[in-house]
């Protein structure tokens, strides 16, 4: 009798501790799913603020989406410094001039267009072929006012016009405003720029190369 009751004993304390490690398990389990599932979530919510924006066109950054405004503000700054580049960094090169204005053109309205329409009459372009000059524009901040649409915008640069034997230095600036429209290919922020006016560009130096 004593042997069964040992035994019912040994029975009873052994399902007790099966039932303790049985309700550990479980707890851990749902533990380990509970802080799996917030890390999972965690993960999902910093890719899905994770966007690319173009660096001058050439190549992708990764960039941290803080807000909007931020999205905004870094992409404008991109495609506007993008369109100036485009517009005035140039070879004595025919060929190489018009491919750059089309690639503007692409990023602008019909003023940009009626800009280098101006300055062709002028002979501005024939001058940078036939004195084999070269011209490069280093954007150097844009600001614009976010708290009205379209945005307004004015780019300060420096423009740098490159001689055989000597290089002089201007001071840039320029005004704007933007407008969105749908992304493509050959317009990759989906921005417009529109009444683009250069408002200075005065020489500040030259200097002997």
């Amino acid at each position: 009798m004593n042997k069964i009751r040992l035994i019912t004993n040994d029975i009873e304390k052994s399902f007790h501790k099966l039932e303790r490690i049985s309700t550990v398990t479980v707890i851990f389990s749902f533990l380990f799913a509970t802080v799996a599932g917030i890390m999972a979530f965690s993960y999902a919510e910093k890719q899905r603020q994770k966007i690319y924006v173009l660096d001058q066109g050439k190549s992708l950054l990764l960039a941290l989406q803080t807000d909007a405004i931020m999205n905004k503000e870094l992409e404008i700054k991109d495609h506007v410094s993008r369109f100036h580049e485009l517009m005035f960094t140039l070879s004595p090169q025919k060929q190489s001039i018009q491919e750059n204005l089309d690639r503007a053109f692409n990023l602008s309205d019909r003023s940009a267009y009626e800009y280098s329409q101006d300055l062709a009459e002028k002979g501005y372009y024939s001058r940078l072929i036939s004195a084999n000059i070269s011209q490069q524009m280093i954007v150097d901040s844009v600001k614009f006012e976010d708290n009205s649409y379209p945005y307004k915008i004015r780019t300060y640069a420096r423009q740098y016009v490159i001689r055989e034997s000597s290089m002089s230095e201007y001071s840039f600036v320029s005004t704007c405003q933007i407008t969105n429209i749908g992304r493509s290919d050959v317009n990759p922020h989906g921005l417009l720029i529109e009444k683009f006016n250069v408002i200075e560009n005065n020489l500040i130096e030259s200097r002997k190369r």
